[in-house]
């Protein structure tokens, strides 16, 4: 049987090695859009695993697959990293359910890929830096520092007991920023995770080391184009202007948003602000000239669901609103979808939830379950694959993710080293009492 102290002691203990595999990891430039960089990325995290042992596939999404989700980016390589160690042993492939080992099959997911650095950092976003405990980098918090704690968390396990009697999978995937459908979309797909192969999964995006994520609002992301008839402004009346079509719904969509906050959720969700439905134009293109009636006008809308709602009921909803436009102005207007997920949440009262929680304790007095206000990529583990002992926990600042001068505090990184350390030893029936 393995103790807290030995685990917790065994984390500190590499600290340093830590650090300096965090400042490599971050150093690798994986910003999506476009998609820079994921062979080199995938390249580092499998020597990564293969030193430790695991038996490692890079999995390369086949063209015809990245393009029909990113048809604009076909030009760069989609690759995702799984490494597996089971009991002692290695296994190959990515069914392991005849495995002899009847232990559980516990699996560490998390995302590698980054947005964009943008302008007015301190220093060079991709030349990571370490000051007064804390590390600056893109990705540093969002989310590379939860892909380096499962990793050094089964390291801490390995180094203070015998064998694992089960399975410990880590897989590092791409393309969440930009929706997840080429990564953990991909290897849910393609049976990598199944209900065969994992038995409790962890997402290790950014919350902090102090609460565990049960779940995500859902998202509907899409273009609305308004049509008319082109008109020098001198003869306007000869144009049908689509500026007023867009107006027309627009002013619809703003009365559907009140509605929208109505319908609310009593689960977790942060901030409280969050924890209702909602709708934003967020982007607005027309016109040609300032003499000339525009007979296109796009907008670009971003709609949130909460938990109990459905993407397919949020589509008819808006193509109504839609309706009700083209009805009044005679005009035609036409829907483009860019993305969506479903919303997700698991119960408090699932193992894995509560396992973390009892072990978060040890660092934090009064650990918090909470539901993430944008999504991610555990509904392809909760939806897709039907794994409802999925939680989200890792140690990236929520506050960090996509900022300027991102940081990740060493001590937080630790923190959720040992506690997905001790968790998955009391998972697996290892941890003494």
């Amino acid at each position: 049987m393995i103790t807290k102290a030995e685990l917790y002691d065994a984390v500190d203990e590499r600290e340093a090695e830590l650090v300096a595999f965090m400042r490599d990891f971050l150093a690798i430039e994986t910003e999506n859009p476009p998609g820079r960089n994921y062979a080199e990325g995938a390249a580092f995290l499998a020597g990564a695993m293969e030193r430790r042992g695991y038996d490692v596939e890079e999995v390369r999404v086949p063209s015809d697959v990245v393009a029909r989700h990113y048809p604009d980016r076909t030009d760069h390589e989609r690759v995702n990293v799984i490494g597996r160690q089971t009991g002692g042993a290695e296994e190959t492939g990515h069914d392991t359910g005849d495995d002899a080992n009847d232990g559980p099959h516990v699996h560490f997911t998390g995302h590698f890929d980054v947005v964009p650095a943008g302008e007015d950092w301190s220093t060079d976003p991709y030349d990571p830096v370490v000051d007064e405990g804390r590390i600056y980098g893109r990705g540093a918090s969002d989310m590379k520092s939860g892909i380096a704690a499962s990793l050094f968390a089964v390291d801490a396990l390995r180094a203070v007991g015998p064998p694992l009697p089960g399975t410990i999978t880590q897989s590092m995937t791409v393309d969440e920023e930009t929706g997840g459908f080429t990564g953990l979309g991909f290897l849910v797909a393609e049976g990598y995770v199944s209900p065969d192969n994992t038995d409790f999964c962890v997402y290790t995006e950014c919350f902090d080391s102090s609460r565990v994520c049960l779940g995500h609002r859902g998202v509907l992301k899409f273009h609305v184009t308004a049509t008319g008839t082109k008109a020098h402004g001198c003869m306007a009346h000869d144009g049908h202007n689509a500026i007023t079509v867009m107006n027309d719904f627009l002013t619809r969509i703003e009365a559907y948003r009140e509605e929208l906050h109505g319908r609310t959720t009593d689960l977790p969700v942060t901030p409280v602000e969050s924890r209702h439905a909602d709708v934003s134009a967020t982007m607005l293109d027309a016109g040609y000239s300032e003499n000339v009636v525009p007979d296109r006008c796009r907008a670009t809308f971003y709609r949130v669901l909460v938990p109990g709602e459905t993407v397919e009921a949020a589509r008819e909803e808006i193509r109504a609103l839609m309706a009700e436009t083209e009805s009044a102005l005679e005009s035609d207007l036409s829907y483009d979808e860019i993305m969506y997920a479903e919303p997700t949440a698991v119960s408090e009262e699932c193992t894995v939830a509560r396992t973390y929680v009892d072990h978060v304790r040890d660092f934090h007095a009064d650990p918090a379950f909470v539901v993430s206000p944008g999504s991610d990529d555990q509904r392809f583990v909760v939806n897709d694959a039907g794994i409802e002992e999925c939680i989200v926990y890792g140690p990236g600042l929520l506050d960090q993710a996509h900022v300027v001068d991102e940081y990740v505090p060493i001590e937080e990184v630790l923190t959720a080293a040992k506690v997905m350390a001790v968790s998955t030893a009391d998972l697996m029936g290892v941890l003494a009492r």
